[in-house]
């Protein structure tokens, strides 16, 4: 069975209550690691200002805690091949919070149609709660 690493998983416990439940049972399919949580705004304005993000502080998910949005990547990490990455969200993420009932949206599909090819901004790893601001109005601002 697979398991987080120890970073990976402090990262995850800084997370949405929902997000730890969903990304304990993807970690138990296969082997992933959590890149990124709760974001603060030094890291968040870096992130924009490296044409990683589009928003500034305060527009992400990750700002927020516990962080309602998750950077997460397949083991072993290769940037340049796309495939494990969608495999990860078509074939394990969507459908297993879909299962649990968990509201989540995947940085490949923004608009939740399958349809990978029509998205202007890729964030393969990037899965967030959705609505993700409704889930901000009970969650406090992470300065960092």
């Amino acid at each position: 069975m697979p398991a987080l690493d120890k970073g990976s998983a402090a990262r995850l416990a800084k997370a949405h209550p929902l997000l730890i439940k969903l990304f304990t049972e993807v970690a138990k399919q296969t082997p992933i690691v959590i890149l990124d949580s709760q974001r603060g705004r030094a890291a968040q304005e870096l992130a924009f200002r490296t044409k990683r993000t589009k928003v500034h502080f305060g527009n992400s998910a990750h700002n927020w805690s516990p962080a309602i949005a998750l950077d997460v990547c397949p083991l072993p990490i290769n940037w340049k091949n796309t495939k494990p990455f969608i495999a990860l969200g078509q074939k394990i993420v969507m459908p297993l919070a879909k299962e649990m009932g968990i509201p989540i949206r995947w940085g490949a599909d923004w608009n939740g149609n399958g349809d990978l090819s029509d998205e202007s901004f890729v964030d393969m790893p990037h899965y967030e709660l959705t609505p993700w601001r409704s889930f901000a109005k009970t969650s406090k601002p992470f300065e960092g």
